[in-house]
């Protein structure tokens, strides 16, 4: 079994499993921290906006809503299996509609856009290896499936450093910063804060302007989700980045 990694680490909250038989969708495992009201409408959800098109394709969908729980997303995993006990023709034809839900919470959603084609890929590994029949489906081996995904994704936290200066808005990528003339900001993902460093001396309009870019980067990347620190002095402002490993370079 792949190694189980700390629960901070991981990009995913758990998965669902579910079927679309003759009678709609069905959920057939739930190994996710959703209530089962949550994981069957997410289920339902899922396989209704997806739909059931003519080309069958398998591969990667979402993220779509978590209904009844406004904190996580989901994606889905599209795929079709052969099966001799569906009394649906199409199915018999071109396999039964299956779909994983990897579950996550919605602040996660900048790691999931970056590795978004490497989980498409992995599953479609696992797709080919281990459920190509319906005797195949069993939760043994869809628990395997999520707990090798995860170990593939172990999530790394970065530092990400950013300065305003006359109105450009540069990030530093090299473990170094020069500050800027209207604020200077370090996120730390791990801790899920934002230091920001503000000039004393600067207008209280440009003020204004430089944390409306501060509060988009956070809206938008972290969806709100982390919280802002305002350092009121340079000198501590550099303790934060000497602490953060970050070099101040004039």
């Amino acid at each position: 079994m792949p190694k189980e990694p700390n629960k901070e680490d991981l990009i995913f909250d758990g998965m669902l499993f579910a079927i679309n038989n003759e009678s709609g969708p069905v959920l057939r495992l739930n190994i996710s921290s959703l209530s089962e009201r949550e994981a069957i409408s997410t289920a339902i959800h899922g396989i209704t906006a997806i739909g059931l098109g003519e080309d069958r394709n398998r591969g990667l969908f979402g993220p779509i809503p978590v209904p009844y729980n406004t904190q996580y997303r989901a994606l889905i995993y599209v795929f079709y299996v052969e099966t001799q006990t569906s009394t649906d023709p199409i199915a018999q034809e071109k396999g039964q509609f299956c779909g994983l839900f990897f579950i996550f919470k919605k602040d996660m959603i900048r790691y999931i856009a970056n590795v978004y084609s490497m989980i498409e890929s992995l599953l479609n590994v696992y797709q080919e290896n281990y459920l190509v029949k319906e005797d195949q489906l069993q939760n043994d081996t869809i628990q395997y499936i999520y707990d090798d995904l995860i170990s593939n994704l172990k999530l790394k936290p970065k530092i990400r450093v950013f300065r305003v200066n006359d109105g450009i808005t540069v990030e530093f990528e090299d473990g170094t910063v020069k500050l800027g003339n209207e604020i200077t900001f370090l996120i730390s993902e791990k801790e899920k804060i934002v230091y920001s460093y503000i000039p004393k001396k600067l207008e209280k309009e440009k003020k204004e302007q430089v944390m409306k870019i501060l509060e988009h980067i956070m809206k938008t990347e972290y969806q709100n989700s982390y919280e802002l620190k305002k350092v009121s002095s340079k000198k501590a402002f550099q303790s934060t980045l000497k602490k953060n490993k970050i070099t101040l370079i004039d």
